[in-house]
């Protein structure tokens, strides 16, 4: 770590942060798009305290080389999510080691404050192309825990689907976000490492994020009740959108729902100068996410492999 100088996340060091993350996605083939906002979100509604869970390395010259953050699960969770990099450019000197050393340090002292009887599981990520990660990953004892998929379609010509009988498609409208989360936390409790939010935890991250693009986004209606959604968010390219949440009540899945919604969705993006759409599934998602979004136009770009160990 000699020549390089180490300190704690600052208001602004949002952009920086969220660059660095995306050069060290790119690299591994994952063609992340992640934004200052994003960072800034994670930061403020995540990380407990910024002062001892962030870890920012710089070089000589003043530049961002490196960055971690550790945010502890929700209330109630058990998977820690260990949020960083190391530049390309930069690999090879031990700072990644030192890194992941101080992640795994501050999990633990995070778990044994917070829930030292429950069962914590770190987690990172890499694109599979992304030898060098993966290496250092599995150094460190951790095993491939799931493989995602990242997925594009292009917003133009938007898929024609039409939605199923009784069900009609509208705009987000905020006064059902209190409805719309228990119909988010109904659909998503049972798939993998998903953990429950509390409305204000979840709210901050979601539709009340700087991120989130409320007029680009849509639910699905049956007897004036929520039954499917999708929730877009601003990309780093300014060409495309990120697609966060798509999600359908039980009762209504396998009949159509979410790939109407999501045509509406491109159709409407395209419309408003978006050309593509870029989302992440799991590879193994019960519910057969990947074939629903396939036959939207999503096509595979990226596998990214999901490592996890006990904390």
């Amino acid at each position: 770590m000699k020549d390089f100088h180490a300190r704690a996340y600052h208001a602004d060091d949002a952009a920086a942060v969220a660059e660095l993350i995306n050069v060290v996605f790119q690299a591994g083939g994952w063609n992340a798009g992640h934004t200052a906002a994003e960072i800034e979100d994670v930061v403020n509604n995540e990380v407990k305290d910024p002062a001892t869970d962030t870890l920012l390395i710089t070089d000589a010259e003043g530049r961002l080389v490196a960055a971690a953050l550790v945010p502890p699960p929700p209330e109630g969770g058990h998977r820690i999510e260990l949020i960083g990099g190391v530049h390309p450019d930069r690999r090879g000197a031990g700072i990644g080691r030192e890194l992941l050393a101080w992640q795994l340090d501050r999990a633990a002292t995070r778990h044994a404050e917070t829930a030292p009887d429950t069962e914590w599981l770190g987690q990172v990520a890499a694109g599979v192309a992304d030898t060098s990660a993966s290496r250092l990953y599995e150094r460190f004892g951790f095993t491939v825990g799931r493989y995602f998929l990242q997925m594009t379609a292009p917003t133009t010509p938007p898929p024609v689907a039409t939605p199923a009988a009784g069900v009609r498609i509208a705009p987000y409208d905020q006064a059902q976000d209190r409805e719309l989360h228990a119909v988010h936390t109904s659909a998503f409790r049972d798939l993998w490492a998903h953990q429950d939010r509390d409305f204000e935890s979840w709210a901050a991250l979601t539709v009340r994020s700087e991120t989130f693009l409320p007029d680009l986004s849509r639910v699905a209606l049956a007897n004036d009740k929520i039954i499917a959604y999708v929730l877009p968010y601003a990309h780093a390219a300014p060409d495309r959108l990120y697609i966060g949440q798509v999600g359908t009540v039980d009762s209504w899945r396998r009949r159509g729902v979410a790939t109407s919604l999501l045509a509406d969705v491109l159709g409407a993006a395209g419309r408003a100068g978006y050309t593509h759409a870029a989302l992440d599934t799991d590879a193994d998602n019960p519910t057969d996410a990947a074939d629903i979004y396939a036959k939207a136009g999503f096509v595979i770009d990226q596998h990214i492999a999901v490592y996890c160990k006990p904390v």
